[in-house]
């Protein structure tokens, strides 16, 4: 497939059977590092493939920011041969905290009333690790890996629970973020709680905010080799439409929690006492031209963690990936076969 059907590919992908049916289970008061707790709070999550006799075939994939299960197999991440191999592995997909399925602000409250409290990509894991240990009864998994903000939960996950996994792929994810990240979450933020105070709605903010997305999603070599001007209102319109499930609370949660999202402290202290945590095996898998999650951080973490590195060199920016699957799918196989 080249790379300028990959978009329109992933968008009429219609639902497979990869995963079982949505699940929940209940984490009953949930506490939060920020000190505060998610009153009744249940997690969302879909199984797929066959969990074998000594449960040593468990591959983890939390969701990718503002994702769902759900869109783990529209999108065709998960399936028998796809990156989440449901021939070979046992997949435990799982619903962020704030992403609507899981307890978020749009469907929950804090322990004593009001708001949710601030939730953070460690309440994101934490949340996670109670379900698979408490509820599914998993206390080993093969590999945790996860896509852009799954990716950020996957650095998390190999520090806060290090004998949790044998290997762990963080995809277009990073341990800590640049200053350009921060540009970009802040900035989505910002406008998202300037458009509420003036009144505007779910309905309203959600297309403009994944408007807002293509800025940086792709590239600009991605626009001019790809999009034709004559294309453009269609291309932006369908990008539109995917907003209509929108929950303005839940943006800024996750947005608040990638914003927060630093692993590695300051200065070599701080990533020496991160790196001495960590004891599984590391592929770390980016795009060079990614104008919304930079890969730098992951890349000067590799050597540190003697982690594996794969960078992608093509023009299709965070979703680089994608647009590169195969040569994706087939060094993730070959990691996790190791």
């Amino acid at each position: 497939m080249s790379k300028s059907l990959c978009l329109l590919s992933a968008l009429l992908l219609s639902a497979s059977t990869a995963l079982a049916g949505q699940q929940f289970a209940e984490l009953g008061d949930f506490a939060l590092a920020s000190g505060g707790a998610i009153a009744n709070c249940r997690i969302g999550y879909r199984t797929g493939g066959e969990l074998n006799a000594d449960k040593s075939n468990v591959v983890v994939f939390p969701t990718w920011f503002g994702g769902t299960t759900e869109d783990l197999e529209k999108y065709e991440v998960v399936g028998p041969g796809k990156l989440a191999d449901t021939d070979r592995y046992y997949v435990i997909a799982i619903d962020a905290l704030a992403n609507g399925v899981a307890c978020s602000p749009s469907n929950s409250q804090a322990v004593g009333g009001g708001p949710v409290p601030k939730i953070t990509i460690g309440d994101m894991v934490e949340s996670q690790y109670l379900l698979l240990t408490k509820h599914l009864g998993i206390t080993h998994a093969r590999a945790v890996m996860g896509i852009s903000m799954g990716g950020m939960q996957t650095f998390d996950w190999i520090a806060s629970h290090p004998d949790f996994m044998d290997k762990a792929v963080s995809i277009a994810g990073t341990p800590r973020q640049t200053s350009f990240d921060l540009v970009e979450w802040e900035t989505q933020r910002d406008l998202v709680r300037a458009l509420q105070a003036k009144g505007a709605t779910d309905a309203e903010i959600g297309p403009l905010m994944a408007e807002v997305s293509l800025l940086t999603l792709y590239t600009p070599d991605y626009y001019l080799a790809t999009v034709p001007r004559q294309q453009l209102p269609a291309f932006i319109e369908q990008r539109r439409e995917s907003g209509a499930n929108f929950h303005a609370d839940d943006y800024v949660a996750q947005l608040d929690a990638m914003i927060g999202q630093n692993l590695l402290g300051s200065g070599d202290e701080g990533v020496k006492a991160y790196v001495d945590k960590v004891k599984a095996d590391v592929l770390i898998i980016g795009t060079s031209s990614d104008h919304m999650v930079n890969p730098q951080p992951g890349i000067d973490l590799a050597p540190a963690l003697g982690a594996e590195h794969l960078e992608l060199s093509n023009n299709c920016g965070h979703l680089g990936s994608s647009c590169d699957g195969a040569v994706v799918a087939q060094r993730v196989a070959e990691f996790l076969a190791r």
